[in-house]
């Protein structure tokens, strides 16, 4: 019976707040405003992300460059070279991981 009274309870509370939060003209402005700005964090965010992994994409583009010389040389002169290491080295590998998801050539 407990349980029972606690459902019609919650029923009656949630039916209450509900139609009062919709018919209220400024929970409606809040509303507005916050998908709004939720609507905008969104749109800079994922342009910031855009802008970032293009410059480590170029960045990495040079370093590859840089280190395909140097690979080039030492494949004519010795022994291989180890892979990057350090901050450069992690972004070295997860952008050509991240080529290899996508299917794009590195």
């Amino acid at each position: 019976m407990n349980q029972f009274v606690q459902r019609v309870a919650n029923y009656i509370a949630n039916e209450i707040i509900i139609k009062g939060l919709s018919n209220s003209k400024t929970f409606q402005k809040f509303a507005i405003r916050s998908d709004s700005k939720i609507q905008e964090f969104h749109k800079t965010g994922s342009e910031s992300f855009n802008k970032a992994f293009e410059e480590l994409s170029k960045m990495q583009a040079v370093g590859t460059s840089a280190m395909t010389n140097n690979i080039g040389a030492a494949a004519r002169s010795g022994p291989p070279v180890p892979p990057m290491r350090g901050f450069a080295g992690f972004i070295e590998a997860f952008l050509k991981e991240i080529r290899k998801d996508l299917g794009l050539k590195s």
